[in-house]
């Protein structure tokens, strides 16, 4: 329990710089191992020709750095957001003196290493377990998540987003926020949980209504 109040009372900087490393890591590894011509092959050979496949992964390859350059613009909007969400509660809940923005921050900051954990585990899937895949299957899986419990022939485009969602890590994602409020305030865990029930879970509802909305619109 020491060891996880530590971790919830290291600087942001620090956080984020760690948390961006490794998923910038992650990002590299699934551009360079799991998105190879094999599966580009098995993604694209009904419609493209062998010659157009690989002009369209190198034409891919040639944009990739465009991630590296979002990826923490997006990880900060991403933070700040979850973290004015939050401090919603905290200010209704009137236990802003205890639990200050700033910290709020801090806890979403260190509670993003389980979703970290969680594309770490799709990468090791694609390397280790299932090595013939598609583009396809690689964006319909999610490890330990609802989505897995159905093909990809029985699930409309619109409910894949909110099927992954349902998953085990953020299920613990949830827990480690509640968890990370109460490790550095002296506010109980009870006020805690009923922050994050009442703050980031409809917040993240209404999300995943929105996802599922525009890509009813979209298809």
């Amino acid at each position: 329990m020491k060891l996880l109040e530590s971790y919830f009372r290291l600087r942001k900087r620090e956080l984020f710089a760690g948390i961006l490393l490794i998923n910038i890591l992650i990002i590299w590894l699934s551009q360079t191992i799991t998105f190879n011509e094999t599966v580009f092959i098995n993604s694209y050979s009904e419609h493209l020709t062998y010659q157009r496949t690989l002009d369209l992964l190198n034409s891919m390859k040639s944009v990739s750095w465009i991630a590296y350059l979002l990826y923490p613009v997006m990880l900060l909007l991403k933070i700040t957001a979850i973290g004015f969400i939050i401090y919603t509660g905290v200010f209704f809940s009137d236990v802003q003196n205890e639990i200050t923005l700033g910290k709020v921050i801090t806890v979403v900051l260190a509670s993003e290493i389980v979703l970290v954990a969680g594309a770490i585990a799709k990468l090791l899937w694609f390397v280790f377990v299932n090595g013939n895949y598609s583009l396809d299957d690689f964006r319909f899986f999610y490890p330990l998540s609802l989505i897995n419990l159905f093909s990809r022939s029985e699930v409309a485009e619109y409910w894949v987003y909110p099927l992954q969602t349902v998953n085990l890590f953020h299920f613990l994602y949830i827990l480690m926020l509640a968890a990370g409020l109460a490790k550095i305030s002296s506010v109980s865990r009870m006020i805690t949980d009923k922050i994050i029930v009442l703050t980031y879970i409809p917040a993240m509802v209404l999300w995943i209504v929105l996802i599922m909305f525009l890509t009813v619109d979209i298809s």
